[in-house]
């Protein structure tokens, strides 16, 4: 076997033996020599298989402190989507495209197993966007966390695994439309959106959520459009 199989195969171990529970988010893993001696491999070989576990944001390694687990997160996929937003044959409305059918399902789901508490978070972000005194910034974050909870409401973890970057990416974009045109649309159709959850309206939900995101596509192109002017 040659050395790279060998990191892959020490990488891939750690890798199953993190996301099984085996250890725990801010547990110090074995030290290089202690992990050398168990799997059968040279430090250096440990060292470079954590080093591909580091560049994964599973593991963070401190210079005198050793190696620690990190809790998963979806900063690889967000890089990921970066990377193709710095194609040349690639937009930022490409990935704005992407939420209609996404966001849409999330709200048909969310309106059959939103539970109180998230009708309570729901109805807090509508307080700031309704509140013409709230920063624009405080509006961003209030809209944002309008739709992440939405996404945890449906109970299905790969829908916040998957709409969080997204998100992230199109923070810029909510800054120039909510600056543009005001968050009392924004607050308009959030209002439609969550009383079709509050009712469990599936169809209504998601009507009213792919409503939501055409005015949204349809201000973005707007103001891009006034911005290349």
């Amino acid at each position: 076997m040659s050395r790279t199989d060998h990191v892959s195969q020490v990488a891939d171990q750690l890798e199953r033996a993190i996301l099984a529970g085996e250890f725990a988010s801010g547990d110090l893993l074995p030290s290089e020599r202690d992990l050398s001696a168990q799997l059968g491999v040279s430090r250096s070989v440990v060292r470079e298989a954590l080093g591909r576990l580091g560049s994964l944001g599973l593991v963070r390694s401190v210079h005198g402190s050793g190696t620690r687990v990190e809790a998963p997160s979806d900063r690889q996929v967000a890089l990921g989507y970066q990377r193709l937003l710095n194609r040349p044959d690639f937009r930022l409305e490409h990935l704005a495209e992407v939420r209609l059918p996404l966001e849409t399902t999330i709200a048909a789901l969310a309106a059959g197993k939103r539970t109180t508490e998230h009708l309570d978070q729901l109805k807090e972000t509508q307080k700031i966007l309704g509140n013409p005194r709230r920063s624009l910034e405080a509006q961003v974050n209030a809209d944002l966390m309008f739709h992440a909870t939405l996404a945890e409401a449906t109970g299905n973890p790969f829908f916040q695994i998957v709409l969080t970057p997204i998100q992230q990416l199109l923070i810029e974009s909510r800054r120039r439309t909510l600056g543009r045109y005001g968050s009392e649309i924004a607050h308009q159709h959030h209002a439609k959106i969550l009383a079709a959850i509050e009712s469990g309206d599936a169809g209504a939900a998601a009507q009213a959520m792919r409503e939501h995101i055409e005015a949204n596509f349809q201000h973005l192109h707007q103001v891009g459009d006034e911005v290349s002017d």
